[in-house]
């Protein structure tokens, strides 16, 4: 479904479906957006008492909603979502049946580096995931929500580049990190004594992170824990070891992935300027949607299509990236397949009067998806047009 943002206009309940011109396959891509975040909820329970938005934007810069996981709420939103993927009879529902019985190819699944959607992503997915043990999931930083703000950050990465997995308690999680801190601390005064001034800043950095990590850690097993701990324990010993991290993706400057529009940018206007500068803002997000769709199309994966668990934002973003060559193709994203540094271009263009405005919606500053709402996107070659669609679970 699609809601509208706070103080925004309602759209009607459509989902997209977009075509674009890269091959001749179609692949069916099905974009989930995560459930409720602990910063979604605490962001709304701000506005309900009145507070100015320049105070909700100061609120999101605190550290402890860094990598924001999902609030209680968010949990058994996605936990809901696997209950009608599992008893749906069409659309995504009957594409992943068919997958966890073997009987077509089953998709590529791929999730932002956010635990949110991480999270949400493996709750959906977990019958399948339980019915399939070949099948990983891949983690991809260029869809990573395009914010500056503390929930659109990750937490770094565990050792042997792995996502942080989620702790069955909260207490051990916020006991460990007040051990790793200390230590960080004694060693930041060591070397402060020592006059290793370079040293003690890095531990001291080093302290402040493990005591971030212990804060997201303890809030996400305490709303994993509402939904009675099943789940909790089944993403840290099966969910977690399912996610694949492309080692080229897990330099820290790549897997913070924050590219994005300038904040100066609304999207409304960044179409109105000259070729040239159309195409140097836009870059970042070009080269997003570039990644994922290389990400979709390497390995095969066009034959069972591809189910992203992602961002409102992004989406939003990127949708409308696609459509910035409405009259002629102005924009072109390239997607390097195979792991190579060329191949397919795709040309963009986008329709602007298509039914109920649904399709232009979702890529306008007006709208965004629901918490777990999916959209169904049909990437296909030779030939761009542009069909609205009521969702399909």
């Amino acid at each position: 479904t699609l809601t509208p943002a706070p103080h925004r206009r309602a759209v009607h309940a459509h989902v997209v479906t977009i075509r674009a011109q890269m091959s001749t396959t179609t692949v069916r891509v099905h974009y989930i957006r995560h459930g409720e975040s602990q910063w979604n909820a605490e962001q709304q329970a701000a506005r309900r008492r009145g507070v100015s938005e320049s105070f909700v934007r100061t609120l999101a810069a605190e550290p402890r909603f860094t990598d924001s996981p999902l609030s209680e709420t968010g949990v058994r939103q996605a936990i809901s979502l696997r209950a009608r993927l599992m008893e749906g009879s069409d659309g995504l529902a009957a594409a992943l049946r068919c997958a966890a019985d073997g009987s077509c190819a089953a998709p590529t699944l791929i999730v932002s580096n956010l635990r949110r959607a991480v999270d949400t992503g493996l709750l959906a997915l977990r019958h399948l995931l339980d019915a399939r043990e070949d099948l990983r999931v891949a983690v991809l930083p260029a869809l990573q929500e395009s914010c500056h703000y503390a929930d659109c950050g990750p937490l770094p990465l565990a050792a042997g580049l792995r996502l942080e997995p989620p702790v069955i308690s909260a207490a051990a999680a916020i006991e460990a990190a007040r051990e790793s801190a200390e230590a960080a601390m004694r060693h930041v005064v060591g070397t402060a004594e020592a006059h290793e001034e370079a040293e003690a800043e890095e531990a001291l950095s080093r302290a402040i992170r493990h005591s971030v990590v212990g804060t997201v850690l303890a809030a996400q097993a305490r709303a994993l824990a509402a939904s009675g701990g099943a789940d909790a324990a089944w993403l840290r010993e099966d969910g977690y070891p399912r996610l694949h991290l492309d080692p080229r993706h897990a330099e820290p400057e790549v897997f913070d992935d924050r590219r994005r529009l300038s904040d100066a940018l609304r999207l409304a206007r960044v179409v109105e300027l000259d070729d040239a500068a159309l195409g140097e803002a836009v870059r970042p997000l070009l080269a997003r949607l570039g990644a994922v769709g290389s990400e979709l199309l390497s390995g095969g994966g066009a034959a069972g299509g591809g189910v992203i668990a992602g961002h409102s934002r992004l989406l939003r973003e990127l949708l409308w990236a696609f459509s910035t060559g409405q009259d002629a193709a102005r924009l072109s994203v390239p997607l390097a397949l195979g792991g190579g540094s060329g191949g397919v271009v795709a040309g963009l263009r986008w329709d602007g009067g298509a039914a109920d405005g649904a399709c232009a919606s979702l890529a306008s500053e007006h709208t965004k998806l629901s918490n777990c709402g999916a959209a169904p996107l049909d990437l296909r070659g030779r030939g761009v047009d542009r069909v609205c669609s009521r969702l399909q679970l």
